[in-house]
C-alpha cells in the first residue's frame, strides 16, 4: 500500500511539473528565460514519471528500464538549473562562449550516455532494492557513480554560488528577495538530497527509496512563490491582446481552453484513484491518466500556438471527439456509472463557439459510442443493464435535441448582436477615419465610409448626391459598387433638381426614402419609378445631408437585382452617416477658406510667399530629376514709401493692387508670381535652357514700370529694383535661393535703383563673411580671441616716444586677422561693442601700469571709444578701471570720433567734462573726415586732435590736401590744441609736419602696430 502511495505522490509530482512548465513556457514563450526553465520542469517530469512507473513495478529488469529514462532526466537536470541560474542572475553574457556551453552540458551528455544509453553499461550503476514504500538505490561507488556525484555537487554548489552571488550584489529590493527565498530553498534541496541520495544507503541498516523528485519539491515552491508574488518570468505587459473569434474575446477565449485543459488534468490526477479503490495495476492508469495530461496541456498551448482563432476552434472540437470515447470505454472503474455523463457536458460547450459543424460532430461521435457500448456486451463492463444504457441514450438524444435547438437560438441571437455590433463598430471606424479628413484626404475617407457601410449594409450601389441651390442641380460626387458590372450613377453630371421632384421634396423634408420595392412609391413618383425600373433597382435608402440647418444633398444605398433585400430595424441610425459627411463637408469648406487665405494674399490676390515656398520647393525637386534650370527674382518697388506718405496708405493699397495685376498679366506661361510682402514680389521662372533667358524675361517684368500708374487724379511714375537668383548654382533650397535673390536686389538698389542684377559669388561670399563673423562675434571675448596691438606716438620735433595708441586686433580662427573697421561696425549693430570697449579700456591701463611697474619711462595710452559706450554710465566705468588698474589718470587718453564730438548731445559733453575731471586726456579722432562746428569744438574739453591718415599720404602729390593740414595746423594751435598727425610714412612727410608746428605723430614710419611684448622690446630700445 505504502508502495502505491508514493508512486502516485511521483506521479502527481510530475502532473505539477508538467503543468508548472507550459505555464510558465506561455507566460512568455519568447524570453530565453521562460524556455531554459520549461526545459528544466520537463527534466524533473521525465525524473518522476521513471520513478512513478519503476515503483509501481515488481519485476527488477522492468525496473532498470523505467529508471534508465528517469535518468534521462536527472542526468541533464543539473545542467539545465546551472543554464537557467546563469541567466536569472544576468550571467547571460557567458553562455555566448561556446566553450562554457560546452562545460555546462558536457557532465549531463556522459551521465545519460552511462546511466541511460548503454544498456549494459547503465544496468552495472544501479543496486536496486525493494522496500515497503518501493524501490531504492544502494550506490556502487565506482568511478562513474563518483562522476556523478562530482557533477551533482559542483553544478549544485555553482548554482548556490550563483544565487549568493546575485543576492549580494543586486540593487534591486524585489529582485534581492527572490534571490533569498530561492537560495534558502536550493540550500535545503541539496542538503536533504545528498542526504538521503549518497548517504543514507550507505550509512543505514534498512535502505530507503529514492525520494530526489519530491525533495525537489522545495526548490520548485519558491519559485511559484516568487512567481506568484514577485512577478518573476511574467512579462512586464502580461495583458496581450490576440485577437477576437466571432463570439469570445480573447481572453474569454483562453479562459474557456484553460478550464478545458484544468478539467483534463483533474481527471488524470483522479483517475488514479482506483489504484486505491480497485485492485487495478498501477502503471495501466497512470498510462491512462497521462492522455489526459498530455490532452490538457495540448488545450492550454492551443491558445499560444500562432494558430488562427477558427484553426484552434477546430483543433479543440477534434480533441473532443477523441476525448468522449476515451471517456466512456473505461471498464472496470469506479467512474463507469457517471462518465456517460461527460457527452452532455462536452455538447453544452458547443454552445458558446458558434459552430454547427462542432456540435453536428460531438453529437455523432456520442451516439455512436453509446450504440457500441450497447452492442459490445455492456453488462460486462459496468453493473447497469442494456435497457438503463439504452435509457441513458435516450436521455443523451434529449439532451442533444435541446442543445442543439439552444444552440440554433443562441446562434441566431448572437448574429443578430453580431450584426448591430459590426454595424456600431463601422459607425465608429468610419467616425474615427473621419477625425482626421481634410481637403487632400475628402474623396478617400469618404469612398471609405461608402464601401464600409455597403457591405455592412449588404448595398449594391453606395453613393453622395449634392445639391447646388444657385444653379438648381444636383450632382453625384462619389460613388461605391459592389461588383464593377453594377450600373454607375453618373458622376459629376449636373442633373435638374426638377427631375425627381418627389425625392427632392421628401430629402428637402429632412426625411428618409426608405423603399424595399419600387411599387412602394407614391402615385405622384413617376419619374421616380421610371427610373428605379430603368437601372433594375429593387431598393433604395436615401438619407439626408444636413450642415448648418440646410439639407446640402444625400446619402444613397441601392439594391440592384432580385436580391433578398434585408430589412432594416432602425433606418434612423444610419443618420449618424449623414451627419458624420455633413461634419466633413463643413470642415473641408472651412478648410479651403482657410487655405485661400493662408496662401493668398488679400490684398492682390496673388499667391502670398507660403504658396510660392511650397510651389518653389515642388519645382526645384522637378528640376533636380530632369537637370534643368529656374530662376527666381526679388522685385522691390522703389519709392514706395513716399507714395505712402503722399497719398495715404489706400492709394498705396491701389498702386501694389495695380502693379500685382500688371506684372500678373505679363507672365509667361508656367512661371508663377507672388507678393513676399509690403512692396515685395517673387517670380519664379521654371524651364529654363540658359540663365541669359532670365534677364530678357527680367526686363520684360520690368517693362511694367515704365508706364504710370494713375491713383486719383494724379499719375505716379515707380520703378523697382530686381535681383536674379539662379537654381542650382545660387542655392538648392529654397531659402537659400530667395536669400540670394535679395541680396542681389539691395545690390540693385545701391547702384541705383530700377536696375536687375544677378546674384555673384562675391556677392554670397560676402554676406557668409558677414554671418560668419557676426555669429563668432559673441564668443570672441570668452575665447581670448580679441588682442591688442600698440602704435608708438613720437614727438615731431625731438623723435622721442611720447606715448602709443592700443588698436584692436581680433585673430579669428578660420578667416585669421580681421582689422576693427571690419568687425566693429558688426559689433555696434549686435550690441556687443559696449563690452568689447570695456574689456579694451581695461586691458590698456593694466598694461602701461604693468610698463610703469617694470621701470620704463612713463608715457601715455589712447584709447578709442566707441559711440555705444556713451549710452552707459562712461564716467564711473573708466574711474573703476583706473582705481582698479592703478594706472594715473595722466596716462590715460580717450579718443572720440569727430562724429560723436559734434553731436548736438548735452549727455555726451557732460560725459567728456566729467571724464576731463579725472585727469584723463580727450582727443578727437580723424579729424577733417565730417563736418566740425568750431563753435562745438571750443564748448568740449579736447586736449588735441588726430588729422586723418588720408590727408597726410597727400603731401607731396596733392597741395590741397597740404592746405588743409596747414589750416588744421594752424587752427590747433590758435585753440590752445596739440595736433597729432597719423599715418606718417615717409622724411618728406615727417619733414612738412615738422615745418608747420605739427606736435606728435605716428606712423608705419616708425613702426607698424605690435604686439604688447614686441612693444615692450622698443620701450627697451628707447629707455
Amino acid at each position: 500500500m505504502q508502495q502505491t502511495q508514493i508512486s502516485i505522490l511521483f506521479y502527481l509530482i510530475f502532473i505539477l511539473y508538467s503543468c508548472l512548465g507550459f505555464f510558465c513556457l506561455f507566460l512568455n514563450k519568447k524570453e530565453q528565460l521562460n524556455q531554459v526553465f520549461f526545459w528544466l520542469c520537463m527534466s524533473y517530469a521525465v525524473w518522476a514519471f521513471g520513478f512513478a512507473i519503476s515503483n509501481t513495478l515488481s519485476d527488477v529488469q522492468s525496473v532498470l528500464i523505467w529508471r534508465r529514462i528517469a535518468a534521462l532526466g536527472w542526468g541533464v537536470a543539473f545542467s539545465v538549473m546551472l543554464h537557467f541560474m546563469l541567466i536569472l542572475t544576468e550571467h547571460q553574457q557567458w553562455l555566448g562562449n561556446l566553450k562554457i556551453r560546452i562545460a555546462i552540458y558536457l557532465p549531463a551528455v556522459i551521465t545519460i550516455a552511462v546511466f541511460a544509453l548503454f544498456p549494459q553499461l547503465a544496468d552495472a550503476q544501479y543496486n536496486l532494492v525493494q522496500t515497503p514504500m518501493g524501490w531504492g538505490n544502494i550506490p556502487v561507488n565506482n568511478f562513474w557513480d563518483i562522476f556523478y556525484n562530482l557533477y551533482y555537487l559542483s553544478f549544485s554548489l555553482l548554482t548556490l554560488g550563483l544565487l549568493f552571488q546575485w543576492y549580494r550584489s543586486t540593487p534591486d529590493r524585489r529582485k534581492q528577495q527572490q534571490a533569498f527565498w530561492l537560495l534558502l530553498a536550493f540550500a535545503i534541496a541539496i542538503a536533504l538530497g545528498t542526504l538521503t541520495e549518497m548517504m543514507a544507503n550507505n550509512l543505514l541498516a534498512y535502505p530507503i527509496p529514492s525520494v530526489a523528485p519530491i525533495i525537489i519539491l522545495i526548490p520548485v515552491t519558491a519559485f511559484t512563490f516568487d512567481i506568484k508574488k514577485y512577478k518573476l518570468m511574467v512579462p512586464e505587459n502580461s495583458d496581450k491582446k490576440i485577437e477576437f473569434s466571432e463570439i469570445l474575446s480573447d481572453d474569454t477565449h483562453r479562459g474557456l481552453f484553460r478550464s478545458m485543459a484544468m478539467i483534463f488534468v483533474v481527471i488524470s490526477v483522479i483517475g488514479l484513484g482506483n489504484a486505491i479503490f480497485f485492485n487495478l495495476p498501477l502503471w495501466r492508469l497512470m498510462a491512462v491518466s497521462t492522455i489526459d495530461l498530455v490532452l490538457g496541456l495540448f488545450i492550454y498551448s492551443l491558445p499560444f500556438s500562432g494558430l488562427s482563432i477558427a484553426n484552434q476552434d477546430r483543433m479543440i472540437a477534434a480533441l473532443m471527439a477523441v476525448a468522449i470515447p476515451l471517456s466512456l470505454f473505461r471498464p472496470g472503474t469506479y467512474l463507469t456509472n457517471v462518465v456517460w455523463a461527460v457527452p452532455l457536458i462536452f455538447l453544452s460547450v458547443t454552445i458558446v463557439f458558434k459552430q454547427k459543424k462542432m456540435f453536428i460532430l460531438l453529437a455523432t461521435v456520442t451516439v455512436i459510442s453509446g450504440l457500441v457500448i450497447v452492442l459490445w456486451k455492456s453488462d460486462q463492463w459496468v453493473n447497469v443493464g442494456t435497457r438503463e444504457y439504452l435509457a441513458r441514450l435516450f436521455i443523451c438524444l434529449v439532451a442533444i435535441l435541446l442543445a442543439g435547438y439552444t444552440n440554433r437560438i443562441y446562434i441566431a441571437r448572437l448574429t443578430e448582436n453580431y450584426r448591430q455590433i459590426s454595424f456600431q463598430k463601422m459607425i465608429s471606424q468610419v467616425t474615427t477615419q473621419f477625425v482626421s479628413v481634410s481637403a487632400s484626404n475628402f474623396d478617400e475617407k469618404v469612398q471609405y465610409l461608402l464601401k464600409t457601410s455597403g457591405e455592412i449594409m449588404n448595398a449594391d450601389r453606395v453613393f453622395v448626391g449634392r445639391f447646388f441651390q444657385d444653379s438648381g442641380e444636383l450632382r453625384c460626387t462619389n460613388e461605391w459598387l459592389a461588383e464593377p458590372y453594377f450600373p454607375s450613377v453618373n458622376l459629376n453630371e449636373d442633373i435638374r433638381q426638377t427631375k425627381f421632384p418627389w425625392f427632392t421634396k421628401t430629402i428637402f423634408n429632412n426625411q428618409l426614402v426608405y423603399l424595399r420595392s419600387c411599387d412602394e412609391l407614391p402615385a405622384e413618383a413617376q419619374p421616380e419609378k421610371a427610373m428605379m425600373v430603368q437601372q433594375g433597382i429593387t431598393a433604395m435608402l436615401l438619407i439626408p445631408i444636413q450642415s448648418r440647418e440646410t439639407i446640402i444633398g444625400f446619402l444613397g444605398f441601392d439594391k440592384i437585382g432580385k436580391a433578398k433585400v434585408p430589412a432594416l430595424t432602425d433606418p434612423e441610425l444610419l443618420r449618424v452617416l449623414a451627419n458624420t459627411l455633413a461634419d466633413a463637408i463643413g470642415k473641408v469648406e472651412n478648410e479651403n477658406e482657410i487655405h485661400c487665405r493662408a496662401y493668398y494674399d488679400t490684398l492682390t490676390g496673388l499667391p502670398n510667399r507660403v504658396f510660392f515656398h511650397e510651389q518653389l520647393e515642388k519645382s526645384m525637386a522637378a528640376m533636380k530629376s530632369n537637370g534643368s534650370q529656374l530662376g527666381v527674382i526679388f522685385v522691390d518697388l522703389d519709392g514706395f514709401k513716399e507714395v505712402n506718405d503722399t497719398m495715404g496708405h489706400d492709394w498705396g493699397d491701389h498702386l501694389l493692387n495695380h502693379i500685382g495685376q500688371r506684372l500678373s498679366d505679363n507672365m509667361r506661361k508656367g512661371d508663377s508670381l507672388a507678393r513676399f510682402g509690403g512692396d515685395e514680389f517673387l517670380i519664379m521662372v521654371s524651364q529654363l535652357n540658359h540663365k541669359n533667358e532670365l534677364l530678357d524675361v527680367a526686363r520684360q517684368l520690368m517693362a511694367v514700370f515704365k508706364e504710370p500708374v494713375c491713383l486719383g487724379e494724379q499719375e505716379f511714375y515707380i520703378s523697382a529694383s530686381g535681383g536674379i537668383a539662379v537654381f542650382p548654382e545660387d542655392g538648392e533650397t529654397v531659402s537659400a535661393l530667395i536669400k540670394h535673390a535679395d541680396l542681389a536686389m539691395y545690390d540693385a538698389k545701391k547702384n541705383g535703383k530700377g536696375q536687375v542684377v544677378f546674384c555673384s559669388e562675391e556677392m554670397k561670399n560676402c554676406i557668409r563673411e558677414k554671418m560668419i563673423l557676426t555669429n563668432s562675434l559673441h564668443r570672441a571675448l570668452e575665447r581670448q580671441q580679441l588682442a591688442l596691438y600698440y602704435q608708438p606716438k613720437f614727438d615731431v620735433s625731438s623723435q622721442t616716444m611720447v606715448g602709443c595708441e592700443a588698436l584692436l586686433r581680433w585673430q579669428h580662427p578660420e578667416l585669421g586677422m580681421i582689422l576693427p573697421g571690419v568687425f566693429i561696425p558688426i559689433a555696434e549693430q549686435k550690441g556687443l561693442m559696449s563690452e568689447i570697449g570695456q574689456w579694451v579700456l581695461k586691458t590698456a591701463c593694466a598694461q602701461n601700469k604693468a610698463w610703469q611697474a617694470q621701470g620704463f619711462r612713463p608715457l601715455s595710452v589712447a584709447v578709442n571709444l566707441s559711440a555705444a559706450q556713451f549710452d552707459t554710465d562712461l564716467t564711473a566705468s573708466v574711474e573703476n578701471c583706473l582705481t582698479e588698474t592703478g594706472l594715473a589718470g595722466q596716462y590715460l587718453e580717450l579718443e572720440i570720433t569727430e562724429t560723436i564730438a559734434m553731436a548736438e548731445s548735452c549727455a555726451v559733453t557732460l560725459t567728456l567734462h566729467q571724464l576731463k575731471a579725472l585727469g584723463l586726456g580727450i582727443s578727437i579722432d580723424d579729424f577733417g573726415t565730417e563736418f566740425s562746428s568750431l563753435s562745438r569744438l571750443n564748448d568740449l574739453p579736447v586736449d588735441r586732435i588726430k588729422i586723418d591718415g588720408s590727408f597726410i599720404w597727400g603731401i607731396g602729390i596733392n597741395p590741397k590736401d597740404e592746405s588743409i593740414i596747414s589750416v588744421m595746423i594752424h587752427l590747433a594751435q590758435k585753440l590752445g590744441l596739440q595736433v597729432v598727425a597719423e599715418g606718417v610714412e615717409s622724411q618728406a612727410q615727417l619733414a612738412f609736419l615738422q615745418e608747420k608746428g605739427c606736435h606728435e605723430a605716428q606712423g608705419y614710419y616708425w613702426g607698424e602696430p605690435m604686439t604688447a611684448a614686441d612693444f615692450e622690446k622698443q620701450l627697451s630700445r628707447v629707455h
